[in-house]
């Protein structure tokens, strides 16, 4: 029975090296959460964003029937072949609010230049493109987080990657 006493004396628990082991799975699996959740939140705010600026699109097409035209950046109503107008979409809010929309939508950040964009005057070319013709249309943008193309000719500011509009 001699043989055996080394194994009564035996002491339970975890070494330092199965300890660091378990710290460190527990760290890398914290990271990759997180890098997930940051993509996942990008993804939804930009959802965000594509919807509101619908409903702002929306609402400008009902302003239109209305008012025969597009609303300027100092509220009244565009003519074609008239300068063209842009500013940040909170510009044009009287003209919206609340005939045509209980409430302006703004950037989930909303800060900044991360704020929607309107033009009138402009027209929608393609995905990226617009064209400075002083017609009856009227362009939108925003910034979005999971993507990086930028709007050609977009100048105030330069990053814009959503265009939208008539």
């Amino acid at each position: 029975m001699k043989h055996m006493k080394w194994a009564k004396n035996k002491q339970n628990g975890f070494t330092i090296v199965e300890l660091l082991i378990v710290v460190v799975v527990i760290g890398i699996l914290a990271a990759i959460v997180t890098v997930a959740y940051s993509g996942i939140t990008q993804r939804a705010r930009d959802s965000e964003r594509l919807s509101e600026m619908k409903s702002i699109e929306k609402a400008l097409f009902l302003y239109h029937v209305d008012n025969g035209g597009y609303p300027t950046c100092s509220n009244t109503t565009y003519v074609p072949g008239a300068t063209q107008s842009a500013c940040f979409m909170d510009s044009i809010e009287s003209s919206l609010v609340p005939e045509y929309m209980a409430d302006l939508p703004t950037d989930p950040v909303n800060s900044g230049n991360d704020r929607y964009r309107y033009g009138v005057g402009y027209q929608k070319t393609s995905a990226t493109g617009f064209s400075t013709n002083q017609s009856d249309n009227f362009i939108t943008g925003m910034k979005l987080e999971t993507e990086s193309t930028l709007v050609s000719g977009w100048t105030s500011p330069a990053y814009y990657t959503y265009l939208g509009g008539s």
